[in-house]
């Protein structure tokens, strides 16, 4: 149990790895920080970081029950003045949707038919930091979101399907962004990424 549990017991409980980013971004500051959750889920990753002092929280989801329990959560833990959804594909949303200081791809690279775009865009709305977990690069893991992608997309609102991590960190730095964050759990890769700072003439 963190230090943040045993302050707040109402606080959601975090996955194994999504602990892992939690606690590698307070580590680089969180107070005061926008933040911009893509494929958010439940909200639970946005919200513990709320509650450890960044400024608002806007999430983005394909999934009305996901969004339903995230805005449940915003009303329990007295976040609803500093967060708003948004339901629907981020990309085609993106216009629509300001800036943040940080933005977060937590589990959610591989659940796109557009890896590349959502990456780009999702840097694009990026001020400071891009932090993202996705699937290793392991053998098992890649042959088993070949078999079952079919399966799960008749049952989920996105196409699941495996991007090289390489071509995920190009990406991200053909958009102009260094690496500060690694961590590998065997099946996902947890990074951090900040924008450089423009070169000095």
């Amino acid at each position: 149990m963190t230090e943040a549990d045993t302050r707040r017991p109402d606080l959601p409980h975090l996955e194994a790895d999504q602990q892992i980013l939690f606690s590698a971004l307070l580590d680089r500051g969180i107070e005061g920080r926008s933040l911009l959750d893509v494929g958010c889920g439940t909200g639970r990753l946005h919200h513990r970081l709320l509650a450890e002092g960044a400024s608002s929280a806007v999430g983005v989801e394909l999934s009305e029950e996901y969004l339903e329990k995230a805005r449940a959560l915003s009303l329990q833990l007295g976040h609803q003045d500093r967060t708003s959804y948004l339901k629907g594909d981020f990309m085609k949303l993106a216009d629509r949707i300001e800036p943040a200081d940080l933005v977060l791809l937590d589990k959610v690279v591989h659940c796109t038919h557009d890896p590349q775009t959502l990456i780009q865009q999702s840097a694009a709305h990026a001020q400071t930091l891009v932090a993202l977990t996705f699937p290793a690069n392991r053998p098992l893991l890649r042959l088993s979101m070949q078999l079952l992608g079919p399966i799960l997309r008749l049952v989920l609102p996105f196409r699941v399907r495996f991007t090289a991590p390489d071509q995920i960190r190009a990406w991200i730095r053909g958009c102009g962004f260094e690496r500060v964050f690694w961590h590998d759990s065997e099946l996902w890769y947890t990074e951090i990424y900040r924008r450089c700072e423009a070169p000095v003439d």
